[in-house]
């Protein structure tokens, strides 16, 4: 479904055949990209391996990397000069003693107090989300350029208008859009849209299919492992 037939199935399904329209398309087009957003939001996000805000520059001495607001969550990090993994540690870390491994072995210590900042240049082992905003902060200072590409999930990259062809989210979804469309168009400020309940009826519909959504997807994404057990 296109983002126009679904403008149309939403003027068929609330029957705005006045003239001039209850709604206009400028308005149904904004409910609509707020729709996808918010499936995103609720949902989890669009995983995303291949997007241009999956790669990220480092240049040498940065302990900052940009990080796009886009991104929802960060599920891996490799270094693009040998591939190898970079932890992805929390700001909530910072105050536990610990570590983290990777899967080649190399670790990450918290020491006593939690992670501790390296003043000194080294590969890019960890990172520490949640310091700054949009921001990664390095756990030392990069010794040399290099590029890290990111396993994420993800907003939409760009606003659905009139003009667009395609949605961003799975086709099974798109129908159900409609639930948070008529959720903001019955709040309207006009006696012949505005609608409290309805507005909140449509609203409760879409979380719980959201919620419906992201269940299945993590589901589909499980892994499941075989367990061995010992001799008693």
């Amino acid at each position: 479904m296109t983002p126009t037939q679904l403008k149309d199935l939403f003027r068929s399904d609330v029957r705005d055949e006045a003239s001039p329209p209850l709604w206009t398309d400028t308005e149904i087009f904004v409910y609509m990209d707020d729709a996808q957003k918010m499936f995103c939001r609720e949902g989890g996000g669009i995983a995303d391996s291949t997007s241009a805000i999956c790669t990220m520059q480092v240049v040498a001495g940065d302990t900052y990397i940009d990080y796009d607001p886009r991104i929802l969550k960060l599920r891996d990090l490799r270094r693009a000069s040998d591939g190898r993994n970079v932890n992805i540690l929390n700001f909530e870390d910072l105050g536990h003693p610990g570590w983290a491994q990777d899967d080649y072995g190399q670790s990450t210590s918290f020491g006593t107090g939690g992670v501790k900042f390296n003043t000194n240049p080294t590969a890019i082992t960890g990172v520490v989300v949640g310091m700054d905003a949009n921001k990664l902060r390095l756990v030392a200072p990069a010794v040399a350029d290099d590029t890290l590409h990111a396993i994420v999930y993800r907003m939409p990259l760009e606003d659905i208008t009139a003009s667009s062809t395609a949605f961003e989210i799975d086709v099974q979804h798109h129908r159900h859009l409609m639930n948070w469309m008529k959720h903001l168009a019955h709040e309207k400020q006009d006696a012949e849209t505005y609608d409290r309940g309805r507005s909140m009826e449509f609203r409760d519909k879409f979380l719980a299919y959201c919620d419906q959504a992201k269940a299945e997807r993590e589901r589909r994404e499980h892994k499941y492992r075989t367990v061995v057990y010992g001799g008693l």
